[in-house]
């Protein structure tokens, strides 16, 4: 017992653990049952304030994001729990915009020691505990959840939200999920409660009848975002109901999506959590975007990250690409080995400039496997340098793997 003196001690029990990142799918526990015992026992903080549930193959992060946003312009409380982190653990939990600090983390640890090991959680459950915890601790006035993978038997699905969304139905995590659309669809609308309404993105029709049919049973009441017939013009969004055009911060057009399913919601919990339209609009034109998803690296330089890393998200980032207008685009590449697919990387043979780094982790795709489909050069950190002054005023994309990220700041950090 008290293996949790300090911080330190917590991060090393969790380097221990096996991850997604690293492991894949042996990292993970397809039940829910030991989550469930383990929340039993700490007080089920699940119960204790009211949530949006949100499952999908993209852009969960960023409707996750802008519904936060929109809560704290209204004036809510909200938290927000989302994966994978992208440098610091402490970066999934975040209440009203701020990331939990260590000292809450390590309470958790602390006061849940004996439980996490009777239960041998995994790396994914003891996090989404934790969230529970402390955004039952925090009296949120709003959590709004993001699923890890799927959502029948994610460990996140033990909860019962206010409301469900489902994003964009895709084929990712197919080894797990299903190998057609329609499987993927069933087990994200796992999440769907009984009477418990869900507000879904742009499907295809196989991905909707199968969620429609789940709705049905569940009497849960089915939105949709396409209802708004959202607009995109020139990084402005127009939604049915509104006035005008609004500038956004987004670059990529799949974001109306993003957009529309979260007014979509915000408007269906009104009754419970009223919401001006001034203060949707505010929060969306202020909005800065998720890490990550075609973020600006540097105000003054044309540099971006886009963790583009399945079929449907890399034709999001080849959108906005093309809003360039430009085909002097370099692409610095590092993909994790099960993502790499010869129509993922077809896109990139438009563009001449292509460059493929190595990731040092068990799952990464190595310059070999790239090279089956796709010519690249090859570039290390020895060269990597050299290679950022060269294109110091070019328009640079950072792609392929959420996982890249931290290597692509460290290199920017130490770039001067």
């Amino acid at each position: 017992m008290n293996q949790f003196k300090n911080i330190r001690d917590v991060w090393k029990f969790l380097e221990n653990i096996p991850k997604f990142a690293t492991a894949g799918k042996n990292a993970a526990n397809f039940s829910l049952d030991n989550i469930k015992a383990f929340c039993e026992e700490i007080g089920n903080p699940q119960t204790q304030f009211p949530a949006i549930h949100v499952a999908g193959t993209n852009g969960k992060g960023s409707v996750c994001g802008i519904l936060e946003a929109i809560y704290r312009e209204a004036g809510y409380i909200p938290g927000v729990y989302t994966s994978p982190h992208l440098q610091r653990y402490n970066e999934r939990f975040k209440i009203n915009g701020n990331v939990v600090e260590d000292r809450v983390i390590l309470d958790f640890f602390k006061q849940s020691e004996s439980l996490i090991k009777k239960y041998e959680l995994t790396y994914f459950e003891i996090s989404t505990a934790l969230a529970f915890w402390a955004f039952a601790r925090a009296d949120v006035d709003i959590a709004i959840i993001e699923t890890g993978l799927g959502g029948r038997l994610d460990a996140t699905n033990i909860l019962t939200p206010e409301l469900s969304i489902i994003t964009s139905i895709g084929f990712d995590h197919t080894d797990v999920l299903g190998e057609t659309v329609s499987e993927i669809a069933r087990e994200k609308a796992g999440i769907i409660k009984q009477d418990v309404p869900v507000v879904v993105g742009n499907l295809q029709d196989d991905a909707l009848n199968e969620i429609e049919k789940v709705a049905e049973s569940k009497k849960a009441q089915l939105l949709r975002a396409a209802d708004l017939q959202p607009a995109w013009r020139e990084r402005n969004i127009m939604l049915n109901g509104w006035d005008r055009f609004i500038s956004t911060q987004f670059y990529e057009p799949v974001n109306l999506w993003n957009v529309a399913i979260s007014i979509t919601a915000v408007r269906t919990l009104s009754e419970s959590f009223p919401v001006d339209r001034s203060a949707e609009i505010r929060a969306i034109e202020l909005f800065r975007g998720v890490p990550g998803r075609f973020e600006k690296l540097n105000p003054l330089k044309e540099w971006y990250f886009s963790g583009s890393h399945n079929q449907d998200a890399m034709n999001a980032l080849f959108e906005a690409v093309e809003e360039f207008q430009t085909d002097k685009v370099h692409f610095i590449l590092s993909m994790l080995k099960d993502k790499v697919q010869p129509e993922m990387l077809a896109k990139f043979k438009q563009y001449e400039s292509r460059y493929y780094y190595e990731m040092d982790s068990e799952r990464a795709a190595s310059t070999e496997q790239i090279q089956e489909h796709l010519s690249v050069k090859t570039i290390d950190d020895s060269t990597l340098k050299n290679l950022l002054h060269e294109l110091n005023d070019e328009v640079v994309i950072f792609t392929g793997s959420f996982y890249f990220y931290s290597i692509v700041k460290r290199w920017l950090t130490h770039l001067n």
